[in-house]
């Protein structure tokens, strides 16, 4: 059923159990909690996961995280930087009509948004925009991260940007070969700001709650490791982006995590694959580059930062199995090493 919501489930029961360091929540009433496990020893690591709702493997990974983490050092785990994109276009349209409704393609989310008396913005072959309570709802032709090169190209051409500053848009996945993402059902949650679309994942972006949350975060808190958990459509295999070359503390990690990944029987993107990405490859599994991740750009001159990508094309158990045992691997070995 849309209205059902395994993330509030999860995250309820994981507030029985298990310290809350802080919590908000999005635009649309979602929670945005961040759970502290683990023991006392300082400094803290951060886990985060989901700044894309469509990057579900990780949302999944975070909350398995939060049960499994068993070391002497504080950890905080924030499953989800955008609930509201993590549950698609049914649950958001039924929470904002107040009724449950169903959108299985882009036709029944055309569709109903026209009976709901949503304003038409852009209605061409690659690309759809309505605009409904204030809040924008995005179909592509293409999956969401090409639709939202194409979106911002023609808010611009279209001299729409400034009209729409400040307005969240929410994108269709449109990930129909991703176990666990699928076509509307998942969510890409973008922000209008300066002529520009930007994500959660620009944690310099001004007067957006949900980025000012987790940068506000990471400032207060006196962080050794921050750990991001992503996925991509480009990557062949696991690989570990920094923004800038790695330390010989953070390669000692590093390496502990490469390794037990590949014990677990999962792949590594070879140097090659990591340059094609544009990255600058270190070895397999590892490569470096300012812009690649927000929150590693942001945190990287407080702490050890380390973006863990696997890839869409993977079937959901791995993936989410992969970010779990890299996340678990590395506040294993920064509790020891650090």
């Amino acid at each position: 059923m849309s209205g059902y919501s395994e993330y509030l489930d999860a995250v309820d029961l994981l507030k029985k159990r298990f310290k809350v360091a802080a919590s908000t929540e999005d635009w649309l009433g979602l929670p945005l909690v961040i759970f502290r496990v683990g023991g006392n020893e300082e400094p803290p690591a951060l886990v985060t996961a989901g700044a894309a709702g469509v990057e579900a493997a990780g949302v999944y990974a975070a909350l398995e995280l939060v049960l499994k983490v068993d070391v002497e050092r504080t950890v905080y785990v924030l499953p989800s930087r955008d609930p509201t994109g993590f549950h698609g276009a049914s649950y958001v349209l039924s929470k904002m009509l107040g009724e449950e409704v169903r959108v299985e393609t882009p036709f029944d989310a055309k569709k109903l948004l026209a009976s709901a008396g949503a304003e038409v913005l852009l209605d061409t072959s690659d690309l759809f925009l309505a605009l409904f309570k204030g809040v924008g709802f995005a179909i592509g032709s293409t999956d969401a991260y090409d639709a939202k090169a194409l979106l911002e190209r023609e808010l611009i051409s279209r001299e729409l940007a400034d009209s729409l500053d400040g307005t969240r848009i929410l994108l269709a996945a449109q990930l129909p070969h991703a176990e666990g993402v699928g076509g509307l059902n998942r969510l890409l949650t973008l922000i209008v700001k300066d002529g520009r679309v930007l994500t959660y994942e620009d944690l310099e972006t001004e007067s957006v709650p949900e980025v000012e949350f987790v940068r506000s975060f990471v400032e207060r808190e006196n962080l050794g490791m921050v750990v991001d958990l992503h996925e991509d459509k480009r990557a062949p295999a696991f690989f570990v982006s920094q923004s800038e070359e790695p330390s010989s503390g953070e390669l000692t990690i590093l390496y502990l995590v490469l390794d037990q990944v590949k014990q677990y029987g999962m792949d590594l993107a070879d140097r090659e694959a990591i340059e094609a990405l544009g990255l600058k490859a270190v070895s397999d599994g590892v490569g470096y580059r300012k812009g690649f991740c927000g929150l590693t750009d942001y945190a990287c001159m407080k702490a050890y930062a380390f973006a863990f990508v696997t890839p869409f094309a993977k079937p959901l158990e791995a993936r989410v199995r992969t970010l779990g045992v890299a996340a678990l691997s590395a506040l294993n070995a920064f509790a020891i090493a650090c």
